[in-house]
């Protein structure tokens, strides 16, 4: 057969393949008996003759849905809209393409609560319900929930855990519709066996209490998890255990139970290798689910936190960290109308972290210089426990009555070994610091809601009381500050700090909600909040067991404290077709005392407080919300005190018992376009907000010393932040990009002239990757991030060139390789730059069917040393080197239960 005749065949079969295998698109819109497009009805395209799902999608804001199929064929379509019944539609396809035209649907009364649940399909909607079948978005290598989510349109995991969901935060997960650790959705996403997931739903407009359903604004976020049908009514779960070199080990256990009244989850780690399952930054994060009652008429108190002056640390990439977690969670609903709830988590923690700091000081230049080179070895041990008990009755749906108790204790050291110098003053100093404190809280709260109809009413009661006892000591080499400091020992410069906070907070809030109709309805308010404080500080020379106080009275100080509001409000909301506005405004009366040195200070203050809301819906995935709102701010009795305390070994603090509460406007405008008809999410949203009357902390020098002291600050702080997330997906690819940008303003004094700090943070990322259920996956990303710092005469700029890459391959159907690989170059621009990059590697052996799995990993393989991270505080800029776990390898072995 000679060439010509070959390529004539090649051509003709290319060309019978091409016939064969022709697309032709096929359209149509879903119309409702008005005839209006039903917008996110979900289309599931079968093949008739076994029913398999050939494809699926959803309808475009005007009912609209495109397909592009395989021609001379039939397909069997199915609709199903919440509402409506559901319909079939037998289509025979040709060569060429075909419009359908409107298909409309059935109204079905019996079906407003409902819609046709299509197994088959990776994404059902159902109202402000939409459900992602797990299966459909993995490759089968996931590990937990947080793998899952990953892969999911339109959702994100930030940096500390936290899941977001077209672009809002998430604020509860629940696993078959019961509360999973209620305050925290960390502990869900990396405790859930990814195996045992059947569907993440997503709960828009999500509202626990039954009686306001349609009378909030807020948008609340939650997840659902659905379990697969083999996981119900059974314990399951895994524990997995690892050994390696050097003395490194991890061992992590998790175990599972739902049934249809009760459900257990316990969950234990332990671990050497970073992976710390419950950090310092969690707790003190961790709110248990509380609703902050008096922020939302717009007052702000600032207790101090429990975490003041003790560093948190890098603690998955420490020198050395060992990290013990155990946690267990409930609920049991002995009635239909009756649930018991509750969790128990401890944690303990010991990080080490070396690390260097070069400080720029604000100010400190205009005595001939100001750059400090600082050597830290730091040790944390941090202990701590969290436990909340909730009782719910719910005899209908127009009643919610719930009691809930929330309790937290921890014990913490923080422990230093400093060297500081300063060249430009040739000037050295060894250091020793050690703070110590074992906070407590208890927090209370009772709510009843009754919705009768046209008139709904609420009573909310919270009860917080809580103790801290900070206790800071150092040793200095050289003499520490000046006056009022007399020291009788000038060998050894030894100073010792107590102090003791008992705060106590009640709260009590009624509401009254009078609905006109379904689209209007007012709100009123009434509700009190009363905060009261007793501060005691001492100030000592020696050691923690036998110091002598200072006899300077500056250095003790006792202060009693309380902060009375009373407000009444007011607001209406109205939806017009597509708009909805809430405008309102929350009336206060404040009254402030302290009483210290024998004399009584007392204030008070009436203050009208405005908030509004407009939201514009162009359709059920497209929206834009306005928001602005003004509110109060207070802080505490730490910042009125009159005497002195230590910050740190080279700075001091004194109150200021004149300050006046500051004026905070806030305004956001966030924008969302939830695409599921291409596939195409974007969120985006700029936020403004502007202080009056700032309340800032005034720096002085005095030497190479500092003494902050709380300022009603000249001019006006300000804070304007704005982000973007797009995201795409195919078939097999999906991209995402995101930007964050913050810019801020802060006025204080330096050395007695007025000082403006200012900060822009640039953060951009783009990323690929694919979603083969066969083939290697990868994902590939860019980090870019640049942070502008300057005040006074100090200006520094930091930036941070960031690829990584992340492969995952199944080999030979039972071996999963994963390998990872991060690059940084960071530094100044125009300057010599820090180049450090990490490579982990793991591989995992399963036989198909087996309970058994084993691992071999091998984490930071280039062995580097440490990291870099640069910071602005009130007077100085800092970056800092950490040094970092080295290079070690793991053997593990894994058992599902």
């Amino acid at each position: 057969m000679n060439n010509s005749k070959i390529g004539l065949l090649i051509l003709g079969l290319l060309m019978s393949l091409g016939a064969i295998a022709q697309k032709v698109n096929v359209r149509g819109a879903l119309v409702g008996s008005d005839q209006a497009g039903l917008e996110m009805a979900n289309i599931l395209v079968l093949n008739p003759d076994d029913s398999s799902m050939v494809t699926y999608g959803f309808s475009n804001s005007e009912g609209q849905f495109r397909f592009q199929l395989e021609g001379n064929k039939q397909y069997l379509f199915k609709f199903s809209y919440l509402g409506y019944k559901p319909k079939e539609l037998l289509v025979v396809l040709n060569s060429e393409d075909r419009d359908l035209g409107k298909i409309p649907l059935e109204e079905d009364s019996e079906l407003l609560q409902q819609v046709e649940v299509v197994e088959e399909m990776p994404i059902v909607v159902s109202g402000d319900t939409i459900s992602y079948k797990a299966d459909a978005f993995t490759t089968g290598e996931e590990k937990k929930l947080e793998d899952v989510i990953e892969k999911l349109p339109g959702f994100e995991i930030d940096d500390d855990g936290q899941v977001k969901v077209e672009g809002k935060t998430v604020e509860k997960v629940l696993v078959e519709g019961k509360e999973f650790f209620d305050g925290d959705t960390k502990v869900a996403t990396k405790n859930i066996p990814a195996d045992a997931i059947d569907k993440v739903q997503v709960l828009r407009n999500y509202e626990e209490i039954s009686p306001l359903q349609g009378l909030s604004s807020d948008d609340r976020i939650a997840l659902n998890i659905k379990l697969k049908e083999g996981k119900k009514n059974l314990w399951f779960g895994d524990a997995e255990a690892k050994v390696g070199d050097p003395e490194r080990y991890y061992a992590h256990g998790n175990a599972f139970y739902y049934s249809p009244k009760a459900s257990f989850n316990f969950i234990g780690d332990i671990n050497n290798i970073g992976e710390a399952a419950f950090t310092a930054r969690d707790y003190f994060r961790f709110s248990g689910g509380f609703r902050n009652l008096s922020s939302r008429s717009g007052f702000n108190f600032n207790f101090a936190q429990d975490d003041l002056g003790i560093p948190l640390g890098l603690n998955n990439r420490a020198d050395e960290v060992i990290g013990r977690f155990g946690a267990a969670n409930f609920s049991y609903s002995p009635k239909k109308n009756l649930t018991l709830s509750g969790f128990v988590i401890g944690s303990d923690n010991v990080v080490s972290s070396p690390y260097t700091t070069s400080r720029t000081y604000i100010g400190l230049d205009s005595i001939g210089g100001g750059v400090e080179e600082l050597t830290t070895e730091n040790y944390q041990h941090s202990t701590a426990a969290l436990a909340k008990f909730s009782v719910t009755y719910e005899p209908s749906k127009e009643t919610y009555l719930n009691y809930d108790v929330f309790l937290k204790v921890s014990d913490q050291l923080n422990t230093s070994r400093l060297y500081s110098s300063f060249s430009d003053f040739n000037f050295s100093n060894n250091l020793g610091t050690q703070e110590a404190k074992r906070p407590w809280s208890i927090q209370q709260n009772l709510e009843f809601f009754r919705n009768q109809g046209e008139n709904v009413f609420a009573v909310e009661l919270q009860h917080t009381r809580k103790y801290q006892d900070p206790t800071f000591a150092m040793q200095s080499q050289q003499l520490p500050f000046g006056q009022p400091f007399v020291f009788l020992d000038t060998n050894r410069y030894r100073l010792v700090q107590t102090r003791e906070v008992l705060s106590e907070s009640m709260e009590g809030r009624a509401s009254y909600y009078w609905v006109l109709n379904g689209s209007n309805h007012f709100e009123f308010n009434l509700g009190t909040v009363y905060n009261t404080q007793d501060y005691n500080n001492r100030l000592a020379e020696g050691e923690v067991s036998d110091a002598v106080e200072f006899a300077n009275p500056l250095l003790q100080n006792t202060v009693d404290f309380s902060l009375l509001d009373g407000f009444g409000g007011l607001h209406y909301k109205t939806k017009l077709g597509k708009l909805t506005f809430r405008p309102g405004a929350n009336f206060h009366y404040y009254q402030v005392r302290d009483f210290q040195a024998g004399t009584e200070d007392l204030r008070d203050y009436q203050v009208l407080l405005p908030d509004a809301l407009l939201r514009y819906e162009f359709s059920t995935s497209k929206g834009l919300d306005l928001r602005y709102s003004m509110s109060a701010q207070f802080n505490d009795v730490n910042q009125i005190m009159d005497g002195v305390i230590l910050r740190s070994y080279n700075s001091l603090f004194t109150g200021n018992d004149s300050l006046d509460f500051a004026r905070v406007h806030n305004v956001s405008l966030f924008y969302r376009d939830f695409n599921l008809f291409n596939f195409t999410t974007l969120f985006a949203g700029i936020n403004y907000s502007r202080s009056l009357d700032p309340i800032n902390n005034a720096v002085q020098y005095i030497g190479l010393q500092q003494v902050f002291s709380p300022i009603n600050a000249n001019g006006y702080n300000e804070n304007l932040s704005g982000f973007g997330s797009w995201s795409k997906k195919f078939k097999y690819i999906r991209l995402e990009s995101r930007v964050n940008l913050n810019y801020s303003t802060v006025n204080n004094e330096v050395n007695g002239r007025t000082n403006v700090n200012n900060t822009f943070s640039q953060n951009y990322s783009g990323e690929i990757g694919t979603n083969f259920k066969k083939w290697p996956n990868i994902e590939l990303q860019y980090r870019y991030s640049q942070n502008d710092y300057s005040g006074a005469r100090s200006n520094s700029v930091y930036t941070n060139h960031s690829p990584s890459v992340e492969v995952t391959a199944v080999i030979a159907s039972d071996f999963v390789l994963r390998a990872d690989y991060s690059y940084n170059n960071y530094g100044n621009p125009g300057s010599s730059r820090t180049v450090y990059d990490f490579l982990n590697a793991s591989l995992e052996y399963q036989k198909q069917d087996s309970k058994w799995l084993f691992s071999l990993q091998a984490l930071n393989l280039l062995n580097t040393t440490f990291i870099r991270e640069d910071a602005l505080s009130a007077n100085l800029i800092s970056t800092t080197a950490y040094n970092v776990l080295p290079r070690y390898l793991l053997l593990g072995v894994r058992y599902d239960l």
